[in-house]
């Protein structure tokens, strides 16, 4: 009696068919069997390597070439480092997530020259950093008043709701900066830090003449601290002085933990999440939750930083509708999105650092977390539970009608259920 092989899971229910499924097999040639000529192979198993956390594992990462090709585990919700010789340190425990579901964006940087290499990372909610050998830092807190006078490193700061060129501010401790002291203690506290950066506006955020602070910088700032950091990663960051007057205070009298392991908050332009990140020509690609204002928008990290500059962002152009990840895929990035996929680059023009390739825009969305790179193409599963192979700026269709049967109605079970 001849039985015949299913070479795919099949299902009709629409015919009243019966149901024939393959589970962990595929089908393969062979002629041996003179009968079928075909053969059903098994899908190699896996094997146990290394036990991390709690599990379950949600999300595993490697950069070849940055931090010794350690491997980077989320397990439930806490972040791993699993170096070569499968030694396992915890990164970050119970990381935030927009919710239980929510993917872990990761991405890390090279070494450039002396700038050690980062990790950035989020779910969904909070941007974070990772370095091995990092930073000094430093925790300013309070609500600043009139007259309060910040040192760090050599230079003085004072707030100020007068003239900020009164005294002949020179930033030292007799004649220090003069900052304008803002109507809350957020506008007060980004006024010192563009003071210290002189990223602000000369002569109303602060004395015009400021030049800035070459021992730290600031790299965060809210209603009721202000997070700086040494400019130079490594153990020579503690020795930089801080020290206040009046109601602020600073964590300790110099920055700390210069040189050993850090993980630290990242700020994002009006505090969005982050969905996606991606590293290509020695920028970051930031994807910051999708919303009405910010659907297609996102921004980029230049090569070196740390910190974005809210002014380094660009939007989608083709459609409004929101994108649900950021995929390196040659010298390009996609930002697959709910109705069309858009390509950008960039350009190593400063006046035009990024811009959409013109000519390929695809009118396919696809489901959030389906995106993927697979060597020298791309997959996406559209909501219509299509499978597509994008190679060339072209779409080739992969899957067969009964396993987008099988995508479409798991995503709809997740939609209902959402």
């Amino acid at each position: 009696m001849k039985i015949p092989l299913a070479r795919a899971d099949y299902d009709r229910s629409v015919a009243r068919e019966a149901r024939m499924r393959t589970v962990n097999y595929y089908f393969e040639t062979n002629p041996v069997l003179t009968e079928d000529g075909a053969a059903l192979i098994s899908r190699p198993g896996l094997r146990r390597w290394l036990s991390v956390g709690n599990g379950p594992i949600n999300t595993v990462y490697s950069q070849p070439g940055s931090f010794d090709d350690a491997l980077f585990v989320l397990s439930e919700n806490d972040l791993y480092r699993v170096d070569v010789d499968g030694s396992v340190t915890l990164i970050i425990a119970s990381l935030a997530a927009s919710s239980s579901t929510t993917p872990l964006a990761i991405a890390a940087t090279g070494r450039i020259g002396e700038t050690p290499e980062y990790l950035f990372f989020s779910r969904g909610s909070t941007l974070y950093i990772y370095m091995e050998d990092g930073y000094a830092l430093g925790s300013l807190v309070g609500t600043p008043v009139n007259g309060d006078v910040v040192r760090l490193g050599d230079v003085y700061y004072q707030f100020t709701n007068g003239s900020l060129t009164a005294g002949a501010p020179a930033g030292t401790l007799a004649n220090p900066w003069l900052v304008r002291l803002g109507v809350s203690g957020l506008q007060s506290f980004q006024n010192l830090q563009s003071a210290i950066n002189q990223d602000g506006i000369p002569g109303t955020d602060y004395t015009p003449t400021l030049s800035q602070n070459t021992a730290a910088q600031a790299i965060a700032a809210t209603g009721g601290e202000l997070r700086v950091r040494a400019s130079t990663a490594g153990t020579a960051g503690n020795s930089i002085v801080t020290t206040e007057t009046g109601g602020l205070t600073w964590g300790a009298a110099t920055l700390q933990g210069g040189g050993a392991p850090t993980v630290s908050p990242v700020q994002t332009p009006d505090d969005v999440g982050v969905i996606g990140l991606a590293y290509i020509a020695s920028h970051v690609v930031v994807l910051p939750a999708q919303n009405e204002g910010l659907n297609g928008r996102f921004y980029w990290i230049e090569p070196g930083e740390t910190v974005i500059d809210p002014i380094n962002f660009a939007t989608a152009e083709r459609s409004p509708d929101p994108a649900s990840n950021v995929i390196v895929f040659s010298d390009q990035f996609w930002l697959p999105g709910q109705d069309t996929t858009e390509v950008w680059y960039f350009t190593g023009v400063p006046d035009a650092p990024v811009l959409r390739l013109q000519g390929i825009a695809f009118d396919y969305g696809t489901i959030p977390g389906t995106a993927v790179r697979v060597r020298d193409s791309m997959m996406i599963v559209d909501s219509d539970g299509g499978v597509f192979q994008v190679t060339a700026g072209a779409l080739k269709p992969v899957a067969p009608p009964d396993i987008q049967q099988r995508i479409r109605e798991a995503y709809q079970l997740e939609q209902f259920n959402t």
